[in-house]
């Protein structure tokens, strides 16, 4: 009985072998599939969002529309913009733009404010159809 006992279990033990390597082998050869449609991000994370990971309160940038740039040389400049829909008025830098943000710069196609220590660029809209007239 022992002789018939260490074959019934060496056979079991090549049977688990035979079913391992087997299971390995089609895995290691498959292709991964390319990910799903409802897997992939849609949407980029944005400056704000990661800010409100590391515990800063979120801005109200969005209210602050950005008419024009107007640089006057080396760390002067203006902006024209629109708070909460109000009408366009001239803003220089250091001055309250609206809501207690701050002008802090200006760029070419955009301006940096600065609201409770946390900035925000807010760029100029993209040109309509009509012509458009630059001047430097």
């Amino acid at each position: 009985m022992n002789r018939l006992y260490f074959r019934l279990v060496s056979l079991a033990l090549f049977a688990v072998l035979c079913a391992t390597l087997t299971y390995w082998a089609i895995t290691l050869t498959q292709h991964p599939a390319a990910p799903s449609q409802a897997a992939a991000a849609q949407v980029e994370p944005g400056v704000g969002d990661a800010a409100q990971l590391f515990g800063s309160q979120p801005t109200r940038a969005t209210q602050v529309q950005l008419i024009g740039v107007l640089g006057l040389g080396d760390h002067q400049g203006a902006a024209i913009v629109s708070y909460n829909g109000e009408p366009p008025h001239a803003v220089a830098l250091g001055q309250v733009v609206g809501g207690g943000a701050t002008l802090s710069e200006v760029r070419s196609r955009s301006i940096v404010i600065e609201h409770n220590g946390v900035k925000s660029e807010i760029t100029m809209p993209a040109n309509g159809p009509g012509p458009t007239i630059w001047v430097r």
